[in-house]
């Protein structure tokens, strides 16, 4: 499994690499960035070359290729509880943007550029307080608001 993943990866990169016509608005402190920078992460091991031209990196097996190689790093982020660095790595931000570049209708987009959680995630952890330690914390802030008021009605 773990050789497919890198064979995938190494074919999204190798297959989005050398467009120079191609702006996307990937947003915040990265702004537009162009076809040839879009793979290229700085925190990431992604390398590219191939491509050429738009019709090549907009091509559906190229987005097929790129969305893949996204989802990988998205779960390789959530596998080692990291914080994302760059929004273009495993970003979900960063393949819409890429969807609207190559202009890609909704349901194209849908199809071929949307992020999945993996299977093995089990969800956020929601810290939550017992039913002891709430009534304990509803009463104090009862006590501390209706004293509040006492000291401003009797001033």
């Amino acid at each position: 499994m773990r050789s497919f993943l890198s064979f995938i990866f190494l074919l999204a990169t190798l297959l989005a690499s050398r467009v120079y016509a191609l702006e996307i608005t990937v947003g915040g402190t990265l702004g537009n960035v162009s076809a040839t920078d879009f793979l290229n992460i700085a925190n990431s091991s992604v390398v590219t070359t191939a491509c050429t031209d738009t019709a090549c990196f907009c091509d559906n097996t190229t987005i097929a290729a790129v969305a893949s190689c996204e989802q990988c790093m998205f779960n390789a982020l959530i596998a080692g509880n990291l914080q994302m660095t760059d929004p273009r790595e495993g970003g979900q931000v960063a393949l819409t943007a890429y969807g609207t570049a190559c202009g890609l209708n909704a349901t194209q987009a849908k199809t071929l550029t949307t992020l999945s959680l993996p299977a093995d995630w089990d969800g956020p952890f929601g810290q939550g307080l017992s039913p002891v330690a709430t009534a304990f914390v509803l009463i104090l802030a009862l006590l501390l608001g209706t004293s509040s008021i006492y000291v401003v009605c009797s001033m």
